[in-house]
């Protein structure tokens, strides 16, 4: 079992098919299938169940994949350091809420390159749920998210809390029974907090209306389609130009507090230090 093997297999976890894998990497898929199963010879176990919408992890496949993205991950450090005994290099794959890519992500990431400009960035953005989904098949190494979570096997660095507001068209009056919901896919932290506050006045939940993109909730709401709840600090540059209106939420559903996230088996390397140092730097 050499470190190609294992690249081939982690592919294959994150493509969710051999054929697929076979694409990404250039191969035939008849080449990928026969590695597969030369490797499972050689570790003396099977890897995947073998489905018609793709492979799904065995009991085995699942704790060769963690150790195999350690493996990789070490190899490649190692090889950078041997390199690059000087110098902090790599890649880092960092997710991130819309938001916080619209405000001050875009500082830290400046400052973070400005001060190694040799480690290699990859930002992702996607919702708290889907971020820490990423962080925990080892798709990430780390993910700015709101709200707060429950899983053991990661480690939350509180950054920040962001106060939050309900937003609407400019001189359009407020009926939460009435109004649609704008929102971000489920597992948006602001979604669930929206949701929650109109819970708490026993207002039925109309169907939301969903959105990828941050720019379309704020032009949506701006054109009178409906509401939605957003970071002040988001929201403050289109109140400014009077462009939308803010109403203050009550106390309990007006702030979310912001962590980065990464696993507990985590291999930090010095190019995530130094991320992490920065975060720290920017917020205090």
């Amino acid at each position: 079992m050499n470190i190609d093997a294992l690249k081939m297999f982690v592919t294959i976890v994150q493509e969710g098919s051999i054929s697929k894998a076979a694409q990404e990497m250039g191969y035939a898929q008849s080449n990928i299938s026969t590695k597969v199963h030369n490797l499972e010879l050689v570790l003396k176990t099977q890897l995947f169940y073998r489905t018609a919408r793709g492979v799904t992890l065995t009991k085995a496949g699942e704790l060769l994949y963690g150790q195999a993205i350690k493996i990789i991950k070490l190899n490649s450090e190692t090889i950078n350091k041997l390199q690059h005994p000087q110098s902090v290099v790599g890649s880092l794959k960092i997710g991130t809420l819309q938001t916080a890519a619209s405000t001050f992500l875009p500082q830290i990431l400046s400052n973070y390159h400005q001060s190694i400009p040799d480690v290699e960035l990859s930002i992702q953005t996607g919702t708290t749920l889907v971020n820490t989904k990423r962080i925990l098949d080892y798709q990430l190494d780390g993910a700015i998210i709101g709200g707060r979570i429950d899983e053991k096997n990661l480690i939350s660095i509180p950054i920040m809390t962001e106060k939050l507001c309900l937003i609407t068209a400019k001189n359009m009056p407020l009926d939460i029974e009435k109004d649609s919901l704008l929102v971000f896919p489920v597992g948006c932290a602001y979604r669930k907090a929206l949701e929650s506050w109109l819970d708490s006045k026993q207002t039925m939940i109309h169907h939301p209306i969903e959105f990828n993109y941050l720019n379309a909730i704020i032009a949506s709401v701006s054109a009178g389609l409906g509401i939605s709840v957003l970071p002040e600090r988001v929201a403050q540059p289109y109140l400014d130009t009077n462009v939308i209106q803010k109403i203050d939420l009550p106390k309990d559903f007006s702030s979310l507090p912001v962590s980065f996230i990464y696993r507990q088996d985590y291999v930090i390397n010095p190019a995530f230090t130094e991320f992490i140092k920065e975060i720290k730097r920017f917020f205090n």
